[in-house]
């Protein structure tokens, strides 16, 4: 019975949460990245958090005078929980948030493949995983443009090797929606 109780607790207050039609985030957004080709989609959970889901691909280039230079694409998945903590003081500032104009925080777990799509430098490890928190800052203009700049500490785990890194992104791209008034 209890356990009833805190599943029918659970569920209710994830409803109340998607069901709220006043949130500062966009309710769903979808984004076409031009810096590194990728797409992302974000869905509004809360009034200032969304939920992101990113596809996108990394670029690795190599020269030695042990091995011969080589270079790859390499598929890269993405997942984050951003929460947006200016968007209150934006709007007292008469700035924007349409397009989740802001800046966040955000836990982030990354995958990337170690096998070029492209190229021919093969990493050493078939799949690499990362977990991390980053800052990230997100502006969009009237007509969809957008960049990202994110940077944060994570702990990443490959095939052979393990240790501390930096998430690092800067992204390009357009949004694609409707135009939002705020």
């Amino acid at each position: 019975m209890k356990k009833q109780s805190l599943i029918s607790l659970f569920l209710f207050s994830c409803a109340v949460a998607f069901a709220q039609s006043d949130k500062n985030v966009e309710q769903h957004q979808f984004t076409v990245n031009a810096l590194l080709p990728g797409v992302v989609y974000e869905a509004g959970i809360s009034d200032n958090a969304t939920l992101t889901a990113e596809l996108t691909f990394g670029f690795a280039y190599r020269e030695s005078v042990f091995f011969e230079e080589g270079y790859g694409v390499y598929p890269i998945g993405r997942f984050q929980y951003r929460h947006y903590y200016n968007f209150d003081r934006r709007l007292r500032k008469g700035k924007r948030i349409s397009g989740n104009t802001g800046n966040y925080l955000a836990p982030t777990l990354a995958f990337q493949s170690g096998r070029a799509l492209f190229g021919n430098l093969d990493l050493a490890y078939n799949v690499a995983g990362g977990i991390g928190v980053v800052y990230g800052l997100q502006r969009t203009a009237p007509k969809g443009f957008q960049f990202r700049l994110e940077a944060g500490p994570a702990y990443y785990k490959d095939d052979f090797d393990q240790g501390l890194s930096i998430f690092l992104a800067a992204k390009l791209g357009w949004v694609i929606r409707k135009k939002r008034s705020n």
